[in-house]
């Protein structure tokens, strides 16, 4: 199957949000959480953050998540600093950390060269999701990103899906049918059925290795990074020479 539109998520699809998360919550302990053991405060926080992401879409906003998981934080740990500053810290150490995962870049430089038709739905807060647009110059490989805070609508919602292919098609000028799209992310409740209220394939980015259920929504890659990907579209031997040149080119630079 020759894509001609593939979108992608962007934390932990594109970019290592693991680090830069472990990063923002290691400065916001030393600085306001201090009367409880790391461990336990990392473990009430993802705790806490995890069931809120998933009532994103339903019951909750992605903008409210932003405050609210802090608030519930503090309540937990008895911690009196306004969330606005805890939340401000945080953001600032999740942008200044964010980073590429692992081959990751030369897979998207590779389909952009290719023709395809790339871009990026998050549900992430406009703030963050803006500065990481900017520091990591997405613009040169993407024609559409949509944030869902920005817009008011999150994935799964098949909206977030039609706003970000119509203005795919308005930069590009271009039909695209449905069975010529692709949805890639590591998340099966927003990315996975996401993609199938949408009606189009979906390439799960596995990467902590899970066991696929009979309910999941339809699966077309089970692949464990972005990385991998062209080897999936049948650019194998293609991708093979082309990585070649690229890790050439990247140590000229480094250089």
């Amino acid at each position: 199957m020759s894509y001609q539109v593939i979108l992608f998520d962007l934390d932990d699809t594109l970019i290592d949000f693991s680090y830069s998360e472990r990063m923002g919550l290691i400065s916001i302990y030393n600085q306001f959480y201090t009367s409880v053991e790391y461990a336990v405060f990392e473990h009430l926080y993802k705790e806490i953050n995890t069931r809120l992401w998933h009532q994103v879409g339903n019951s909750l906003s992605s903008s409210e998540v932003r405050l609210l998981r802090f608030a519930h934080l503090n309540q937990k740990i008895s911690c009196p600093t306004p969330i606005e500053e805890i939340a401000s810290e945080y953001e600032k150490n999740l942008c200044a950390h964010a980073y590429w995962l692992p081959h990751v870049k030369a897979a998207i430089e590779f389909l952009h060269q290719k023709g395809h038709f790339l871009g990026i739905i998050t549900n992430g807060f406009k703030e963050t999701q803006a500065q990481k647009h900017q520091q990591l110059e997405l613009s040169n490989w993407f024609d559409c990103y949509i944030i869902s805070s920005e817009i008011g609508v999150a994935k799964p919602d098949i909206k977030i899906f039609e706003i970000a292919i119509t203005e795919i098609v308005s930069k590009r000028q271009h039909c695209i049918e449905k069975h010529s799209m692709l949805m890639v992310g590591d998340s099966i409740v927003s990315d996975g059925h996401g993609a199938k209220n949408f009606g189009i394939d979906f390439c799960f980015i596995n990467n902590h290795s899970l066991d696929i259920l009979p309910s999941e929504p339809p699966i077309k890659y089970n692949i464990n990074s972005v990385a991998h990907l062209p080897i999936c579209m049948g650019y194998k031997a293609e991708y093979g020479l082309f990585l070649e040149a690229y890790k050439s080119m990247t140590t000229i630079h480094e250089a």
